[in-house]
């Protein structure tokens, strides 16, 4: 079942503790997240005399009945610090259910029963649900960054026919013209990628030319690559280095500019700094859902796998371009 959510969020750092409570999601058992939107600024509805809101709004399906999904979602505003005490209350985090299988009962309503009322909330649903039908009431409802989907994150990938990814640690393919395209995509960018990933490197070291950033739970410290624990973290580390960026000559990491390496940087303007996912499963699964674009070289071979590219149902085949062996598909949302 597909079921679209409403976070809001007006007291403590709310991008922070939006950006936490989709994680969250992401993580009930029977639950998949698809789709998000960007945040939004919006005033108070219906009260005066509090801070303004930040809004977003995420796709998920699930298999878990209306009531126990409204039981998780419950369960994530209490850890992440939400107190009850009266209706229409500012509040650290709000995950309301918006739109899905239509139910009725005394401790929920989908549709919700003030969707069609709120700008705020049919803003946010419309970016992830272009479809959706309404009309909107004036209200003012602004643009803001902080989602998750602001770091445009790019996916990269060779499969075989059936999407599989690899085999017993190793890759499935090496295709030197791929390899060509990989690295004409990445250099100068960042990278992203797991601990498993890195191990099919040359010389198991990050790549030259690029920003490293690995995200592993065990791996400690690598040189010439940043290594963070989890995804938040991960938009930690991208918020921190979002304005400028160097590459010096050799294997080295991308990183914020400073005295010692003025004579020898090359400054890559923040609009030239691409996000790029390479692998592998675990953390295309990760990051798909806050993806605005995929490249895949899909090989015409059934070789065995037993690592898989996640579904790309929520995008659109944009192009294709054939090459010996194999045809590289560009997708977007």
């Amino acid at each position: 079942m597909i079921y679209y959510l409403g976070l809001g969020a007006n007291l403590g750092e709310c991008k922070k503790t939006l950006r936490r409570a989709i994680e969250s999601i992401k993580k009930i058992p029977a639950v998949k997240l698809l789709r998000v939107s960007s945040f939004y600024e919006t005033e108070p509805w219906g009260v005066e005399n509090q801070p303004d809101y930040i809004n977003a709004a995420v796709k998920i399906s699930t298999t878990l009945e209306p009531l126990t999904l409204l039981d998780e979602l419950q369960r994530i505003e209490f850890e992440l610090g939400r107190i009850r005490r009266k209706h229409w209350e500012a509040r650290i985090i709000d995950i309301d259910i918006l739109y899905g299988e239509k139910i009725s009962c005394e401790r929920l309503t989908v549709p919700h029963k003030f969707l069609f009322d709120r700008d705020f909330a049919l803003i946010p649903l419309k970016e992830i649900f272009p479809t959706f039908e309404f009309k909107l009431h004036g209200d003012k409802v602004f643009l803001t960054d902080g989602s998750p989907v602001d770091f445009k994150f790019k996916l990269v990938a060779c499969v075989n026919k059936n999407f599989g990814l690899g085999r017993n640690g190793n890759l499935l393919f090496r295709i030197p013209e791929d390899l060509k395209n990989f690295r004409r995509l990445t250099l100068n960018h960042t990278i992203i990628f797991g601990h498993n990933t890195l191990k099919t490197f040359p010389n198991q070291k990050p790549l030259d030319g690029r920003r490293n950033i690995i995200l592993s739970r065990s791996l400690e410290k690598i040189s010439g690559a940043a290594v963070v624990g989890s995804v938040e973290e991960l938009f930690g580390v991208l918020n921190s280095a979002e304005n400028n960026f160097v590459i010096g000559g050799g294997n080295v990491t991308l990183h914020p500019m400073d005295a010692s390496n003025l004579s020898t940087a090359i400054t890559i303007p923040r609009a030239r700094t691409d996000n790029f996912v390479i692998g592998g499963e675990q953390i295309f699964n990760e990051l798909i859902p806050y993806a605005e674009e995929i490249f895949l070289s899909v090989v015409d071979e059934n070789a065995q796998a037993d690592k898989f590219f996640p579904s790309v149902d929520e995008f659109t085949l944009r192009d294709v371009k054939t090459f010996a062996g194999f045809e590289l598909r560009r997708y977007t949302r």
